[in-house]
């Protein structure tokens, strides 16, 4: 059986380099809400597999992210880091509107 957690991994495989999606696409797309996605994706244990740094607020804004136990600006640091290896485009402290799908 697959589960929400399983959905919402897949479509993390499905956003293209440069792109990100938001929070609320996922929970959407799921019938879910953004505030479980957020969870979902905060127990993450396979991120190099499931790349849920690929995940913003629908204002651009990082949101979270989280390293082990860690959720803090240091951990934000290496999302942002993460997104404009990617490709993904910045906006001052916002991801770019073009990037995100």
């Amino acid at each position: 059986m697959i589960t929400k957690e399983d959905k919402v991994y897949l479509l993390l495989t499905k956003i293209p380099k440069g792109k990100v999606t938001t929070y609320g696409r996922i929970a959407k797309k799921l019938s879910i809400s953004a505030r479980e996605v957020g969870r979902i994706l905060s127990r993450n244990k396979h991120p190099e597999k499931f790349p849920c740094y690929k995940v913003v607020r629908s204002d651009g804004s990082l949101g979270g992210y989280t390293i082990g136990n860690r959720n803090d600006s240091s951990t934000l640091k290496v999302k942002r880091r993460k997104l404009i290896s990617d490709g993904v485009k910045f906006n001052k402290d916002k991801v770019d509107k073009s990037c995100i799908i």
